[in-house]
Order: structure tokens, then sequence, then C-alpha cells
């Protein structure tokens, strides 16, 4: 009981609206992200063909800074993998600002920024931390807040187990 009560007050304390929703997804829409070269993609371009467990976050969020170690880790265990990933999404953020928090927190995977809420408001996620889970075909199969077993059962399940 106590671990559940720890991850509702860890996702209370950042639960800070993102902006207003819009109609949800369940497919990848084609907003645009920036990478941290600069260069304007969307996420659906980044994770194509690939299972990607999505973390929606902002650098003021201290639940989400506390999923950095388990990202990491996942992260770790799909590195040699084609068919996996995962992706930070930093949401209202400059990719300065990400980009040095990235380096100050030793984030190991790939990040992505999301300067204008074009991509948050397109899934209609309204809070970080926010967790997804993307299907090879870009649907998203699983949403949920803070990254915990039921998220990583459903990233597990899109790769048929074999993480």
């Amino acid at each position: 009981m106590r671990h559940w009560l720890a991850l509702l007050v860890l996702s209370a304390s950042c639960a800070a609206p993102v902006r207003a929703p819009a109609a949800s997804a369940s497919t990848l829409t084609a907003q645009t992200v920036v990478t941290l070269a600069g260069e304007r993609t969307d996420l659906g371009h980044v994770t194509e063909g690939r299972v990607a467990l999505v973390s929606l976050w902002a650098t003021w969020c201290d639940a989400c800074t506390k999923e950095i170690d388990a990202l990491n880790r996942v992260a770790a265990r799909t590195a040699d993998r084609r068919d996996a990933m995962v992706v930070g999404v930093a949401v209202g953020e400059s990719v300065a600002s990400v980009d040095a928090f990235r380096k100050h927190h030793d984030m190991s995977y790939v990040q992505l920024v999301d300067e204008d809420f074009s991509l948050a408001d397109a899934l209609g996620q309204r809070r970080v931390p926010a967790t997804l889970v993307i299907d090879r075909g870009g649907g998203i199969i699983y949403r949920g807040d803070v990254l915990d077993g039921e998220g990583l059962a459903a990233f597990r399940g899109a790769l048929k187990g074999e993480l």
C-alpha cells in the first residue's frame, strides 16, 4: 500500500497541466518536435518500426527526474536491439535547457523537445510525467503517468516478452 501511495504523491508533485487537451489520439501524430541537434522531426519518424517507451517530462518535475535511472536501465537493456527504444520528450522546454539537463543527469536515451506543446496537445497529454508505449506500427498501446510496472509490462508485451 505504501508503494502505491508514494507513486500517487510523486505523480501529484509534478501533475501540473501541460496545456489544454486536444482529442485523445490512439496513434502518433505528425506534430513537430526538435532533436538536441536542432533538427525538426516527428516522434513517429524517430520510432518508426520500433516499439518505444516514451516519457513526456519537464526539467522542473521532481517525479520526472526520479524516473531517469529506470529509463536509463531500460535504454541499456534495449541498446543492442533494432526493434525497441526509449525516448524522452521534454515539453515546454528549450533545446539548450534540455541538453544541459541531459548532460548533468547522464540521460542515455534519445531526447526530443516539444517546445510549443504541439505534440502534447495533439496527444491530449496534460500532465508530466507521462508514459506512453508505442507499437511497431505507431499505435499508442499504453498511457500512464509515472513509469511503473504496468507501463513496463506493456513495453515487454509489445516486444513479445523479449526484454
